[in-house]
């Protein structure tokens, strides 16, 4: 219990607050004679207080501090430490500034000058996003740095462990990922794609549609010679083969080999998908598989090929003495189902018409609707008719 001005007096509140073992520094308070009227500040109230007029102590002494001049000659007296430079997060900040427009908006706009000294300028809107500044940077002739140059951030784990993998690297992973998904090259020019991956990796360059193209030839020239030794080491090659259409009515021929392997795995891969114009006639489907054949150098180990009962293909076979023809047995099953229809060729008749009364949107709905009123969880789709299926 305090008697005097001179005793340090701390609240229940405070006492268990600074029960730890932190260094806890105690104001000296007077305490004030019970009176009637107001009460007097509670602790709480003047540590808070305490606490904003030491701030501001703090803050004062450190501007006079940076004011005043330093005597070099004490080794007690502190050096001031100049503050770290920013580091730009990406390269093209070195042919861009940043500032507000007159609405306030924050737009990159472009340094480059051109050897006649013409100046750039395009400006664009600065939303955190780099892609459109690193797109248009490249119009001037101006390439990216290579993986060398770029710095390591090195109080990001997961920054440092990108970096340490090269631009090459990333744009060959780009590009398996285009081709094992069959995605459109167009995809990696869209704008959102750019942004996806500057957020994801702001070191990484995405290669252009042109850059992936030609990544495209290279590797298929890589991998077209590893595909030669593969097929040399097969005792024995069937191949497969058939002609369609695109939807935009080009003629396609495609060819591809099997076999077995030693240790008894079946191997399957793909020769040829090459445009096959008109007319398709027996010579011409013929001289087509000849040359594959030739320019994969595999005319000492084809034994067979499988085709369907078209009389086109049947004749170019017959041309190609050394190799047997195989009929394809989904085709020629269904053949012999649509010659098993034709008993029935009057109720085959209404049912496809009946089908196609339901292809039409208006009477689509209606096929639902009664399914969902009977009790159907999942409403049923008529198939249409396929001829060759």
């Amino acid at each position: 219990m305090a008697n005097n001005s001179d005793d340090y007096t701390l609240s229940e509140n405070e006492e268990s607050r600074y029960s730890s073992d932190e260094n806890v520094e105690i104001t000296q308070v007077p305490l004030t004679k019970k009176t009637w009227g107001r009460p007097a500040k509670s602790s709480k109230a003047l540590g808070k207080q305490q606490v904003t007029s030491a701030n501001e102590e703090s803050l004062t002494a450190l501007e006079s501090s940076s004011q005043t001049s330093i005597d070099s000659s004490n080794p007690f007296v502190q050096m001031p430490v100049p503050p770290k430079p920013q580091i730009k997060s990406s390269w093209v900040w070195d042919y861009y500034i940043k500032k507000p427009n007159e609405k306030g908006e924050i737009r990159a706009y472009c340094q480059f000058e051109s050897d006649n000294g013409e100046k750039c300028s395009k400006h664009y809107k600065y939303d955190g996003s780099t892609g459109n500044l690193n797109q248009h940077i490249i119009k001037h002739g101006i390439m990216p740095p290579t993986e060398s140059t770029v710095p390591e951030n090195k109080s990001n784990p997961a920054q440092s462990l990108l970096s340490n993998i090269g631009q090459k690297e990333k744009e060959e992973s780009t590009l398996q990922w285009i081709l094992l998904t069959t995605q459109p090259l167009s995809t990696i020019t869209q704008k959102a794609y750019i942004e996806h991956m500057n957020i994801i990796d702001p070191q990484f360059i995405v290669p252009g549609e042109k850059k992936i193209r030609m990544m495209i030839a290279c590797s298929y020239g890589y991998n077209g010679n590893k595909l030669k030794l593969l097929l040399k080491t097969a005792q024995s090659i069937s191949l497969t083969t058939d002609l369609w259409s695109s939807r935009s009515k080009h003629g396609y021929l495609g060819l591809t080999a099997t076999w077995i392997n030693k240790e008894f795995e079946i191997m399957d891969v793909l020769l040829e998908i090459s445009y096959f114009p008109a007319p398709h006639t027996a010579s011409a489907i013929a001289e087509a598989i000849k040359k594959a054949i030739e320019k994969w150098e595999i005319e000492s180990h084809v034994v067979s090929i499988t085709t369907d009962n078209g009389a086109n293909v049947v004749a170019a076979i017959r041309n190609l003495r050394s190799i047997k023809r195989l009929s394809c047995a989904a085709h020629t099953l269904q053949l012999a189902i649509s010659r098993g229809l034709k008993v029935v060729e009057a109720l085959v008749f209404r049912a496809k018409w009946l089908i196609n009364f339901f292809s039409t949107q208006k009477q689509i709905e209606r096929l639902i609707k009664v399914q969902k009123d009977i009790g159907y969880e999942e409403p049923l789709h008529l198939i249409q008719d396929i001829s060759t299926r």
